[in-house]
């Protein structure tokens, strides 16, 4: 697969997602891609024979053909979003009979001077961007409620302990998809959320657990008197970033276990964490939002006719 470094240059390129070339690919990209991006996110959520990726020089066209949340869509990232390259993806698009194109951009504005193109920001399909030194201080009135619900967790919870992993050295799966399964019944429980997009959540970790071995994923594991309370699995994106994959708790412990993650990995000198999208979750975008992001990585989408 060559790869051009002129983004007018449009030799295109199309591959199986299994392919080797995908993560060259995208680790030459300057961009910080959504997690949608991830080779890893596609495979847990996504039947991965109804995938395909394109190449344009330095911008990547995604088309996911059976998505677990919504239509088909083509998903696009570039640094340099031109009509030309917006007219090739939606001819690619198009053939597979796809008809919307969501646009992850740097510096996109919706007030792009692109002809007769009208942008529509996503307003529930962005991610949220947290700095790992702010989590792990908490300082600041900012963050006043969150350290009061660190100190009650303390107090109700005895024994906290948390250790980081790698994944694939876990030899009991079997702890966490019960934890997991757990936890999901209990949002189920308390909530008015999609049992079917519970189920699809439930579907995408058990695939994490069992493909694990192919992707380069930690794990932190939090227990209560040697009781698993907690998990985030996340992945290291580079020497700076982070993106979390899954993340599991209930007894109040959600942001105590962001914390001593933040913490563990500020030593460790990461500085960006990735906490994914909230997906219009109502709860779910409160507790993100609370937490006081740096920024967010948008998309914004294109229909055709």
């Amino acid at each position: 697969m060559n790869f051009i470094n002129d983004n007018s240059l449009f030799e295109q390129n199309e591959s199986v997602l299994n392919n080797n070339h995908y993560a060259a690919q995208l680790s030459k990209m300057s961009i910080i891609p959504t997690s949608d991006f991830l080779l890893s996110t596609i495979c847990f959520w996504n039947d991965t024979s109804k995938v395909h990726y394109f190449t344009f020089g330095n911008s990547l066209l995604l088309v996911l053909l059976n998505p677990p949340f919504g239509m088909a869509f083509g998903h696009l990232l570039t640094s340099n979003l031109t009509p030309e390259l917006i007219e090739i993806c939606k001819n690619e698009i198009v053939k597979l009979g796809v008809f919307q194109l969501k646009i992850n951009c740097p510096n996109i504005s919706v007030n792009t001077n692109i002809p007769n193109l009208k942008l529509v920001e996503d307003l529930d399909d962005f991610e949220y961007i947290y700095q790992l030194s702010d989590i792990a201080l908490l300082q600041g009135s900012k963050y006043k409620k969150q350290r009061n619900s660190i100190s009650k967790a303390i107090k109700e919870n005895e024994g906290l302990t948390v250790e980081i992993f790698n994944l694939n050295d876990i030899d009991d799966l079997d702890e966490l998809k019960v934890f997991c399964e757990d936890c999901m019944q209990i949002k189920s429980d308390k909530s008015n959320l999609n049992n079917a997009n519970l189920q699809k959540e439930w579907l995408a970790f058990q695939k994490c657990l069992d493909t694990n071995k192919s992707f380069n994923l930690k794990i932190l594991k939090l227990y209560t008197k040697q009781k698993l309370s907690g998990l985030i699995i996340y992945e290291e994106l580079n020497n700076e970033w982070i993106v979390g994959h899954f993340f599991k708790t209930f007894n109040g412990l959600g942001i105590y276990l962001l914390k001593e993650l933040a913490t563990k990995l500020v030593e460790q000198n990461f500085k960006y964490f990735n906490f994914q999208e909230d997906r219009g979750v109502e709860s779910l975008r409160y507790f993100k939002q609370q937490l006081n992001p740096a920024f967010y990585l948008k998309t914004y989408s294109i229909a055709f006719n």
